[in-house]
């Protein structure tokens, strides 16, 4: 029997197709929208500092990226703004526009490794967070995602849009996430707004903060081209992506610590804080409780709680602590991001 040409080639168009969609899918998102306790013990990743890079630069970078926090305790760290951070970087970022490790000079190799060496801090506002796409520095993996932080010079009230300047990228580790999450820093209670896995935009429905955070510098040579690097946003891909989406190919990556510097965090939301000065600080308010059951002021969650926030749900991470409102022999009324809410007693520490 002849085989029919036309079906042949309707078969061979279709495969075409599929494959070519199946590569056009974009990765698959964690649906994090908070830090939380990682076991690494499961991470088939945790001893390859490498990750899965194919090629010498891959491995060095990733290398880089995968540090583990150091004791701060004496250490020397540079405080920058976002401003000090882009001139300390400029000179090297001009002699090296557009090129990867591979292409730098061995004067240049030389600055580049005294330079990610260093310890800094850097001071600025948290417009956005978001979990990282899976990557070559966590094997690919979905849920041991690094976290992207996403640092401006002044907060603005809105998403980053065509015409905004472009920031300075922070990015939490695996391998630091759970010394930061046990500091009580959230993601929820600095960033203004959080990338979905949609990549939509979900508001916190409050400011960004202005929070300092410390790291390694690392030159992310992967992304130094002109899609990636530059002044101010000049489009929204077809991805929802901001381009470019940066200020320099520099960041501190891995973030070791967090902190808030605005003063106006509750104790709930667990990031350090510079207290206000005495004569401006404002009075504490003893909470709404019965006199016959008095009610501690902060409950700590022994368990992850899921609740509603006006764009969905998210789910409050053990160990969070939040002040206490009300409580009766099954629930307690706490207070978080502003918004009041009711929790099983049972998951906090007041059982």
């Amino acid at each position: 029997m002849k085989s029919n040409p036309i079906l042949r080639c309707s078969i061979l168009t279709l495969a075409l197709f599929a494959i070519t969609a199946a590569f056009a899918q974009p990765p698959r998102i964690s649906e994090d929208r908070e830090l939380k306790e990682l076991d690494l013990s499961g991470w088939d990743c945790l001893n390859r500092l490498e990750g899965t890079a194919k090629t010498d630069d891959g491995v060095e970078r990733n290398r880089l990226k995968n540090r583990s926090a150091p004791d701060l305790t004496g250490a020397r760290i540079a405080s920058l703004d976002t401003a000090a951070f882009l001139r300390e970087v400029a000179a090297f970022d001009a002699q090296t526009k557009g090129k990867r490790r591979k292409d730098l000079s061995p004067l240049q190799k030389a600055d580049l490794a005294q330079r990610e060496k260093q310890l800094v801090s850097l001071t600025g506002y948290l417009v956005l967070a978001y979990a990282g796409p899976p990557e070559s520095t966590n094997c690919g993996n979905v849920d041991f995602h690094d976290w992207h932080l996403e640092i401006f010079a002044t907060p603005a009230d809105h998403p980053p849009q065509v015409g905004d300047p472009t920031p300075i990228i922070c990015e939490i580790t695996p391998r630091t996430q759970n010394a930061i999450n046990r500091d009580q820093i959230r993601m929820q209670a600095l960033a203004a707004f959080i990338r979905a896995p949609d990549l939509s935009y979900e508001p916190t429905q409050h400011p960004a903060r202005r929070i300092r955070v410390t790291g390694y510098l690392v030159w992310d040579d992967d992304h130094n081209g002109s899609a990636d690097v530059g002044t101010a946003i000049r489009s929204i891909a077809a991805n929802k992506y901001h381009q470019p989406w940066r200020s320099t190919a520099w960041e501190i990556h891995p973030v070791v610590k967090i902190e808030a510097l605005d003063g106006s965090a509750s104790e709930s939301e667990g990031a350090s804080q510079t207290p206000l000065p005495p004569s401006t600080a404002p009075a504490a308010t003893a909470p709404t409780i019965a006199p016959a059951t008095p009610a501690p002021q902060f409950a700590t969650l022994t368990q992850p709680v899921k609740i509603k926030i006006p764009y969905g749900e998210t789910v409050l991470p053990r160990g969070l602590k939040l002040p206490v409102v009300t409580r009766d022999a099954q629930t307690v009324t706490v207070q978080y991001l502003g918004r009041t809410q009711i929790i099983p007693i049972a998951s906090t520490d007041l059982r």
